[in-house]
């Protein structure tokens, strides 16, 4: 009898065992599904920005064999933002009730085929005009993207994704341009883009790889506590199917926190996009640092910079709350006055360049990590991330210009820490008032 009565009861314990043993395999087999899922998003980025960075190495030779000026080159180089700059929210807003996966492919689709295009082209108006339709394939790719990683999953893992996420830019202008250099040097200006595009499609066809239900905006949850409002009490959590229709003030108290966070990225953006701009021209007049080699250790501090949105993620993983993470932006104009001092030397200049790069890339890195905690419902996100978008093109084409004329007016290097200064201080405010009291995942 007493065997009889064991046997059902080691048989219920094996079963158990059993089971126990295969949920730690399946865990791991969607966690491994989940960044091999991110890793195709990501990728997408990253060839996305690698347009902005390969017209660098060509610039020489367009020069040369087009004719083309000084002016038109840099028009090239920086118009692949254009659309993001002047569209961005208009384009989230298109595209909101699209199939995201789709669109991120299509958005490859058009850069690689307007790729091909600039490659053949034979002056000016064809290579302005091919950068253009770009453009328009970029920021589809950069507004569809979060869109697709917010989509895998939610909970730590969302929050670590979207913080290696914000590194997407540096990597991609790095790989633009010192393979664009390598290419052009071995193949030529034109080989070079035509490869790169080549890529661009190469790209577009591993992103079909992505699962369907990767790219769903809206779900049966999509008003749950996911999404719910931002504010520690539940402050904003009713959904806005629930608004009248026309509601302006409702909608404008939806998109006051992602305007914020835009605003607050607009000023980041600003900072390090015009200390990459100003810094090779600052180490040729006062180190007498060739220009070549002034642009080569730009560029390797701009890429040093990674490590600081790895580093958010962490942080961010581990539970350092938000606020503190945009409160280092004041950690940028601190480096700039060093790096920009003509004290110290060479070597005080390099140290507090990669200080800036750093910082940088922790704040951006938290920017993204916040989109989900500044909407009050899932199908806000993409016009969150479009307000991002935008404003952080504004703020890169904006900066440079405003920042030169700051040292010119001031006659000194000096003044760019003070005007960066200025800048990152209302940018902690922005930043620090979008996240306000949200609870964070």
């Amino acid at each position: 009898m007493g065997k009889k009565s064991d046997t059902p009861d080691t048989a219920a314990a094996d079963t158990a065992a059993t089971a126990e043993a295969r949920i730690p395999e399946s865990g791991e087999h969607i966690t491994h599904a989940y960044w091999w899922h991110f890793a195709l998003i990501y990728l997408a980025g990253v060839m996305a920005a690698t347009s902005i960075g390969r017209i660098t190495p060509v610039s020489i030779a367009l020069e040369d064999e087009l004719g083309l000026s000084l002016g038109q080159v840099g028009l090239i180089a920086s118009s692949v933002t254009a659309v993001a700059a002047v569209l961005g929210l208009a384009a989230s807003v298109a595209l909101r009730p699209l199939d995201p996966r789709r669109t991120l492919i299509g958005g490859l689709v058009v850069m690689g085929l307007a790729g091909l295009l600039v490659s053949r082209a034979g002056g000016f108006p064809l290579l302005l005009g091919g950068r253009l339709v770009e453009s328009v394939g970029y920021v589809v790719v950069v507004i569809a993207a979060p869109v697709l990683v917010m989509g895998l999953g939610d909970g730590g893992r969302r929050t670590t994704a979207l913080a290696i996420w914000g590194t997407f830019m540096p990597v991609g202008l790095a790989l633009g341009a010192f393979g664009g250099g390598l290419l052009s040097a071995a193949f030529g200006w034109r080989a070079s883009l035509a490869i790169a595009a080549a890529a661009t499609l190469a790209m577009a066809g591993a992103a079909l790889r992505l699962p369907a239900a990767a790219a769903r905006q809206d779900g049966p949850d999509a008003e749950g506590p996911d999404v719910k409002g931002p504010d520690a009490e539940g402050h904003g959590g009713h959904s806005a199917r629930g608004e009248v229709p026309g509601d302006r003030r409702a909608r404008a108290r939806r998109l006051a926190r992602p305007f914020a966070l835009g605003a607050g990225f607009a000023t980041i953006s600003a900072t390090i996009v015009s200390f990459v701009a100003l810094y090779p021209t600052y180490l040729h007049d006062e180190f007498d640092v060739p220009t070549a080699a002034a642009g080569t250790l730009t560029g390797s501090v701009s890429f040093a910079g990674v490590a600081g949105g790895f580093a958010a993620s962490v942080l961010l993983r581990r539970g350092a709350p938000m606020k503190y993470l945009f409160t280092a932006a004041l950690l940028m104009p601190v480096g700039a006055f060093a790096a920009f001092g003509s004290a110290g030397g060479l070597g005080i200049s390099m140290t507090s360049a990669v200080l800036i790069a750093v910082t940088n890339e922790l704040v951006v890195a938290t920017v993204f990590a916040a989109l989900p905690l500044v909407v009050r419902t899932s199908t806000d996100v993409g016009v969150a991330n479009g307000v991002v978008a935008q404003l952080g093109s504004v703020g890169s084409l904006a900066g440079p210009p405003l920042v030169g004329l700051v040292v010119t007016a001031a006659d000194g290097w000096w003044a760019v820490g003070p005007a960066l200064l200025v800048g990152c201080a209302v940018g902690v405010v922005l930043l620090r008032a979008a996240v306000g009291r949200a609870r964070q995942a």
